[in-house]
């Protein structure tokens, strides 16, 4: 069951949304459940990352408190990931609200067949795993099974002939291959190979440069391969073009 933050101040229209949704979801047989909060700021005092599966927030709010652009960016800074959709009257928030990468922008009264976009959108960011499993290498032969979180996942290299997955977390060891690797990831561009010996999360970089170095949003600077540099710089900015069609953050 999916659960939906709604922050809207009117109850007309935050019952007039969730009746869409349902109706959406029986077409799909799904259920929903649903939180509504007419301010941003008992939403942002209730939120806990893993709590909601999305939020549709109304950007103009209550003029005595915050508006939906700035609950949005302080929701940003604690949930970078998370579908957010805003709902509003006006079309001049449009571009300025762009800046905390919303999925979607509905107008109201809220149309049926754009919400069905919408709504199929955050199914699609829902399906990719949130992690991966493998046996990590623990040393005098041993190995025991890991959990990887894919936004922990940072890139894996070669060392020693051993794969190293380096993580927020810290390096983890493996006898995988990485074509065995890849198998595991989700597709969709996020993950890259950039030569014979280097696996980007696209998610993890701030920026590839002209000669080769890739700086990552930890800090670290890695090279990729002389031959893969333009094909790797060419394959992270469609990567970035497909994050801001789909209204998905990868900046900190």
């Amino acid at each position: 069951m999916m659960h939906i933050a709604i922050v809207e101040d009117f109850v007309f229209d935050q019952k007039h949304l969730i009746d869409l949704i349902q109706k959406n979801f029986e077409k799909h047989g799904e259920m929903a459940d649903f939180t509504c909060y007419e301010s941003g700021e008992s939403f942002l005092e209730a939120f806990r990352p893993g709590l909601f599966n999305a939020v549709f927030m109304d950007i103009m709010l209550a003029k005595n408190g915050l508006n939906g652009l700035e609950t949005a960016e302080k929701l940003r800074a604690v949930a970078a990931r998370i579908p957010l959709i805003f709902v509003s009257n006006e079309r001049d928030y449009s571009l300025e609200g762009y800046r905390v990468h919303p999925l979607d922008y509905l107008l109201k009264p809220v149309d049926a067949d754009a919400l069905d976009w919408c709504l199929n959108e955050i199914r699609t960011f829902l399906s990719e795993p949130a992690y991966i499993e493998i046996q990590a290498v623990l040393g005098q032969g041993q190995s025991s099974c890991q959990r990887i979180l894919l936004d922990d996942f940072l890139y894996a290299e070669t060392q020693n002939h051993r794969l190293i997955i380096h993580t927020l977390k810290g390096d983890v060891a493996t006898r995988l291959s990485f074509s065995d690797l890849m198998e595991l990831l989700p597709k969709g561009g996020r993950f890259y190979m950039s030569g014979r010996s280097l696996l980007l999360n696209f998610s993890q970089v701030i920026s590839v440069e002209e000669d080769g170095s890739v700086r990552l949003k930890n800090g670290s600077c890695l090279f990729c391969s002389r031959r893969k540099k333009k094909e790797t710089k060419e394959a992270f900015m469609e990567y970035l073009f497909t994050c801001m069609r789909k209204g998905m953050i990868t900046d900190e």
